[in-house]
């Protein structure tokens, strides 16, 4: 992965980043593209290729921005390890429901008999008008942004935001661009957030990844996120002036707002020049689950009786690398903390919070919902 940073010099988080490097005995497998000894340890174990230069608009004398390039990082292939635990599942007796069939509706209720007072889930109820009773519902990662719909006591703990995605599409006859952004030769590239101009505008905090198998480019805007604020139910624990951020319909998620699309056409005039002008082959907005504090929600709900709720969820953008662990440490709730502990997850427990307590430690953009730049506006 190559970090390119907001100017010709490293920022202070990236100097901070390396100094933990040092200190963690991690400093070897950082090459600094403006540190010559670096250079020539690039060149030496055949990274150089990946430390790539990348001109500075508008600068005279020509400067190039300054970067690092981390060969412990990497990406994921995220639809293929879904796949591949899908299989797993299968193997052991899981069963799927999808469409309709898999839809939540609602949850079904029942007084509990062992906790007077409290309610107990006893069973979900699909589109397809099928009743599914249970022991326990598991409000899991795969419900993403549609948690807080499945269950509204989550309204406290999480928020619906959407990141911007585009792809361009390299055909193998385009053999010179097919070879230059082949994973072997391109990194992953994430360029720094720089400073918003007079006019409000995030230029930075942009991905691109290298090329997949099928010849697609995908580049991700993260400077805004957008939220999409709607009326809440009626006893929604948790709102902004009755309102809360819900995914759009799918059918509305392939048109990407103004500041996403200025923030992406000027991201590739600078690293994808061959495609500067070129019209995207696709445009996405992918719904965050973002919760408080960028951490995983994962605990049994206190609402509900004899422990009839569980949720894990709240990934806030960096759930699918947690992939292979989640339900190791889900698995048993009463030492979920600890476990997590011993794992480096960051856990969020469900408590009931009030609105007071949620201004006061809140990270996310659960409090930006009427800032206009943070509301979907497509072009």
């Amino acid at each position: 992965m190559l970090r390119v940073q907001p100017t010709d010099k490293l920022g202070e988080l990236e100097k901070e980043t390396l100094a933990n490097m040092e200190r963690d005995g991690l400093r070897h497998t950082q090459f600094v593209k403006s540190n010559p000894e670096d250079r020539q340890r690039a060149e030496s174990l055949g990274w150089s290729g990946k430390l790539l230069d990348f001109e500075i608009p508008d600068t005279e004398p020509r400067q190039t921005y300054d970067a690092v390039l981390d060969s412990l990082a990497g990406f994921v292939r995220c639809s293929d390890a879904c796949a591949y635990w899908h299989k797993i599942a299968l193997a052991e007796g899981v069963d799927f429901c999808f469409g309709k069939e898999g839809a939540v509706e609602s949850l079904v209720k029942a007084p509990s008999t062992l906790e007077p007072g409290k309610e107990k889930v006893t069973g979900i109820r699909t589109e397809d008008g099928t009743l599914h009773t249970v022991d326990t519902v598991v409000v899991a990662v795969i419900a993403g942004p549609f948690s807080t719909q499945v269950l509204p006591e989550l309204s406290y703990h999480l928020e619906s935001s959407a990141g911007s995605v585009a792809t361009f599409k390299i055909d193998r006859k385009q053999t010179e661009l097919w070879d230059k952004y082949s994973p072997d030769k391109f990194p992953v590239i994430t360029w720094k957030a720089t400073p918003r101009d007079k006019a409000g505008k995030d230029t930075g905090s942009i991905y691109v990844l290298p090329r997949t198998p099928e010849g697609y480019l995908k580049i991700g805007y993260r400077g805004i996120k957008f939220t999409n604020f709607q009326p809440a139910p009626e006893g929604t624990p948790f709102t902004q002036d009755g309102k809360w951020s819900v995914p759009l319909p799918v059918d509305q998620c392939k048109t990407l707002p103004k500041p996403a699309i200025q923030a992406i056409s000027e991201f590739v005039s600078i690293f994808l020049p061959e495609f500067e002008g070129v019209p995207f082959s696709s445009t996405k907005l992918c719904w965050y689950t973002d919760s408080l504090d960028n951490s995983f929600v994962i605990d049994y709900v206190p609402d509900y009786a004899e422990k009839s709720v569980f949720v894990c969820t709240g990934g806030s953008g960096h759930g699918a690398k947690f992939l292979p662990v989640l339900g190791e440490v889900s698995q048993c709730p009463a030492h979920i903390t600890q476990t997590l502990i011993q794992t480096n997850i960051s856990l969020s427990m469900l408590r009931i919070s009030s609105r007071t307590e949620i201004k006061v430690r809140h990270t996310c953009g659960l409090f930006g919902g009427g800032d206009p730049r943070h509301t979907v506006e497509t072009a």
